[in-house]
């Protein structure tokens, strides 16, 4: 049983990987795609506040993402170098996703006082 456990958390853990690089990918090509769109338009229906928040939340997912895969690569080899590694790398990524959410609400404020859309209102 817990060989079983252990062949099914190794095949999975490649897997959330992926989909962490996965989401932010498809963000940096949809964000890019729309931002040429925008410069070749002319227009100032996205921001680049906008472009941001849309890639910042993204990464902000991926990360969670890979903080959960190193969770389970802990779990199939829960050794204290392991556990304290995993604790720090849980550390420097909370930190950057704490510093990247921060800077996303920055944002966000500033694109509802200038623009007037609030939370959920934003131009699709």
């Amino acid at each position: 049983m817990e060989d079983t456990l252990k062949a099914a958390i190794g095949f999975i853990v490649p897997i959330v990987e992926a989909c962490g690089a996965f989401v932010i990918v498809i963000e940096v090509i949809r964000t890019a795609g729309k931002y040429l769109i925008s410069l070749f338009r002319r227009t100032d229906a996205h921001s680049i506040e906008t472009f941001r928040i849309r890639l910042g939340k993204s990464m902000v997912m991926g990360l969670e993402f890979q903080v959960a895969a190193d969770i389970l690569k802990t779990a199939l080899s829960p050794q204290w170098n392991d556990i304290l590694l995993l604790a720090a790398l849980i550390g420097l990524r909370t930190i950057l996703n704490y510093l990247l959410e921060y800077e996303l609400e920055r944002l966000d404020r500033g694109r509802t006082l200038s623009t007037g859309y609030g939370k959920g209102a934003e131009p699709t």
